[in-house]
């Protein structure tokens, strides 16, 4: 219950910056796109701030074979690479749109909310499965890539468009609601819907491109289901002290 609330006020501290800024407080698209870029970094300093914690507490297998430092590889460097070519854009392109006030402004609300939601959890973190810190860590994979896409897609439209209001307002809206969807209960059922089951039989695929010869989509279905909650257990296993 109470990693559902911190999730909870984490998205909607998070996603009121920018809906703030933009709706309310006539930030520009080059301001908007700046912080939206901030946004990311933040968020991976602090899942990995998380990570690490958990890490301390638990000692949980799933943290082995280097778990904090390629999630800091993967969204750093995706973020960090990201960061040099908006830079140049924005210089090249669509000089003179980011506020500075207004980018320390929403700077320092993230920061606060990060900081906050993050000794929210620092009371819970050592009874966290590692589930749950994968969870948080997948999200923010997707989340980095999600984000960079819009940005992509942002400043093409603010160097045609001159003021792409409704992209970034729709994006804004998005963003909040996949966030907030991200914390309902993920439905993982043993066994396919039929009409999934069904479908994926008429599509004609070789079943060895599956696994065993003449496997079904069920049991293929089945037989990853019951790998992946396998492998979820193992993750939870405590490793044992050097």
């Amino acid at each position: 219950m109470k990693r559902g609330l911190s999730r909870f006020l984490l998205a909607g501290g998070q996603n009121a910056v920018p809906a703030s800024g933009w709706f309310l407080g006539a930030w520009t698209p080059g301001t908007t796109l700046v912080l939206f870029w901030f946004e990311n970094l933040i968020a991976s300093l602090f899942i990995a701030s998380r990570i690490a914690m958990h890490w301390r507490a638990t000692r949980t297998r799933g943290h082995a074979n280097g778990y904090l430092r390629n999630f800091l590889l993967t969204t750093l460097v995706f973020t960090l690479v990201h960061g040099l070519f908006l830079a140049m854009i924005l210089g090249s392109l669509v000089p003179g749109t980011v506020d500075r006030q207004d980018v320390i402004t929403g700077l320092q609300w993230m920061g606060a909310t990060q900081f906050a939601s993050l000794a929210f959890d620092a009371w819970t973190i050592g009874r966290w499965p590692f589930a749950e810190m994968r969870a948080r860590s997948d999200w923010l994979l997707g989340r980095v890539v999600m984000v960079h896409i819009s940005i992509l897609f942002g400043m093409f439209a603010f160097a045609s468009m001159g003021q792409p209001w409704w992209f970034f307002s729709v994006f804004i809206v998005l963003k909040a609601l996949i966030d907030f969807g991200s914390i309902l209960p993920q439905w993982k059922p043993q066994e396919p819907p039929a009409w999934l089951a069904r479908t994926m039989e008429r599509i004609g695929k070789d079943p060895k491109a599956r696994g065993p010869k003449n496997e079904s989509f069920a049991d293929y279905w089945k037989r990853t289901t019951k790998k992946e909650a396998e492998s979820r257990a193992r993750d939870e296993e405590v490793m044992p002290v050097a």
